[in-house]
């Protein structure tokens, strides 16, 4: 899988649909993707489903004992279990169910932002991303010191 990188302003059609740009598809080479809540609590995630599965069951789903650990039953229900498998229409469009889209105010006829993370695509409702990076004023240098430190 390419990098998906970028930042495009689209819309949600009056049926629920959200085309993705051609780069964006290109970088995925799949025609099925997991959508799933943003870590951030304010937008939502695409990811292939090799990336998701790869990933998460061995970030959450790792050890027997995760059932046991409360952390982790609450991740699972909150990240795990609201994802769903969607597929890519004819046009490149994906449809995420409603009532995944609501809780991050994602609803018809609304503008949003994709915004290419490197492995996933982030699908903003265009007004709070924008109040987002609005309101996000760590400096480019102190985030590229963060990752040196870490």
């Amino acid at each position: 899988m390419k990098m998906i990188t970028g930042i495009y302003n689209t819309s949600v059609d009056e049926k629920g649909r959200i085309l993705l740009p051609s780069r964006m598809r290109s970088a995925l080479m799949s025609q099925e993707l997991v959508a799933l809540p943003g870590l951030d609590e304010n937008h939502l995630m695409l990811m292939t489903p090799s990336y998701f599965e790869d990933r998460f069951s061995q970030a959450v789903l790792s050890s027997d004992t995760a059932m046991f650990d409360k952390g982790k039953r609450s991740l699972i229900r909150k990240l795990i279990a609201p994802a769903v498998y969607i597929e890519l229409d004819a046009s490149g469009r994906v449809n995420i169910p409603l009532s995944l889209r609501e809780k991050y105010s994602i609803l018809n006829k609304t503008d949003v932002a994709l915004v290419g993370t490197g492995f996933s695509i982030e699908v903003w409702n265009k007004e709070i991303f924008d109040r987002a990076e609005e309101e996000d004023t760590t400096s480019l240098s102190d985030l590229a010191e963060k990752l040196r430190e870490d």
